[in-house]
């Protein structure tokens, strides 16, 4: 299963790039083409997260903390500094780079959950660390390695307004919940709950802010997780088909790209869940290659270089190459671990 969708991806990303290079496409210039990434996103978001036990959740919410805490900036600092001192001609947007690459896609993660022999705790840790690794990877992108490459027409106060309000709508949601608890008729609840889960999706979709959908998937439940889990293959394939469309009008780094990748994949990830997982060496292995990238670091690319200036024109330049190579690694690692190992779902 796990081959046939890498072969099914990489031959709708191939197609796309294609198709785009035949009739001249530039897939920047798509009408609605952010707000249709923002859509994929927040769904994917809510998805994931509501695929995720609660139990398991609670119970782990101190090692996902410290992951997200101490682990991410490590997957970012790691990278960025090894490509920075190996490809000195991309140097100065080096940690930008790494950041978007450090930020893992819940919609790719998701759907190759689906076909992953993993236990229910560490597809737990995986869920929440996709989903919720978001804000970390934006704190480091737009308080530190932005404002140090074009801190001459950057403005703090708009991303701290933002945070702000992320942290609000989530104590906001987090009320409605449990007000709704007090509500006796299921059905009126169910009604009520998918209501306030379209106005967040929307809010996200306008707002940018990806935080909000996350935190819904664990309070805001009306829809049981395996009947949404079919949204996530036309999600996964269509963020394929961006990328793939992307590739086009760009002369992509393939050597800052895969030294990028490389450094992430074999390295931060690798060190990160040896640091922070104390399980199996059959979960460590499962958690340690489940990194995927895509439409989250295509966003968070696409954010930077509206938000930057010229100094950032090359980033989709060497991100994109190391999202492809990753998702090579990806499949490649996976498909040999389910050949090798045998299946954890204890």
């Amino acid at each position: 299963m796990l081959l046939k969708l890498g072969i099914m991806s990489l031959g709708l990303g191939f197609a796309a790039h294609w198709f785009a290079v035949w009739f001249g496409i530039n897939a920047k210039s798509i009408p609605y083409l952010e707000e249709l990434m923002n859509t994929a996103i927040a769904l994917g978001l809510y998805i994931n997260v509501l695929g995720i036990d609660k139990t398991l959740f609670k119970r782990n919410l101190g090692l996902i903390s410290r992951i997200l805490v101490f682990g991410v900036p490590i997957k970012i600092v790691l990278p960025g500094f090894l490509l920075a001192v190996l490809s000195p001609s991309v140097a100065p947007i080096a940690y930008l780079c790494a950041t978007v690459i450090a930020q893992m896609d819940p919609i790719a993660a998701a759907k190759s959950l689906d076909n992953s022999k993993i236990s229910r705790k560490s597809e737990t840790i995986l869920r929440a660390w996709t989903s919720f690794d978001d804000p970390v990877t934006i704190l480091f992108a737009f308080y530190i390695f932005l404002p140090l490459l074009v801190s001459n027409n950057f403005s703090f106060s708009q991303y701290f307004v933002r945070i702000g309000a992320d942290i609000i709508g989530c104590l906001t949601v987090y009320c409605i919940s449990r007000c709704l608890n007090i509500v006796n008729n299921m059905k009126i609840k169910k009604y009520l709950e998918i209501i306030f889960i379209v106005i967040i999706i929307v809010y996200s979709v306008l707002s940018d802010s990806f935080i909000l959908p996350a935190f819904s998937g664990i309070f805001l439940r009306p829809i049981a997780s395996e009947k949404l889990e079919i949204i996530i293959s036309p999600i996964f394939y269509f963020s394929v088909i961006v990328i793939g469309l992307l590739s086009t009008n760009l002369r992509l780094d393939w050597l800052s790209g895969g030294i990028l990748a490389f450094s992430t994949f074999f390295l931060g990830q690798i060190i990160v869940t040896l640091l922070f997982i104390k399980e199996s060496i059959i979960n460590k292995a499962r958690v340690m290659f489940g990194h995927q990238n895509g439409m989250t670091a295509i966003l968070l690319t696409v954010a930077i270089e509206v938000s930057g200036s010229e100094k950032t024109r090359d980033l989709l330049s060497v991100t994109l190459p190391a999202i492809i190579l990753i998702a090579l690694f990806y499949f490649s690692t996976n498909y040999l671990l389910d050949r090798i190992l045998p299946s954890s779902q204890t």
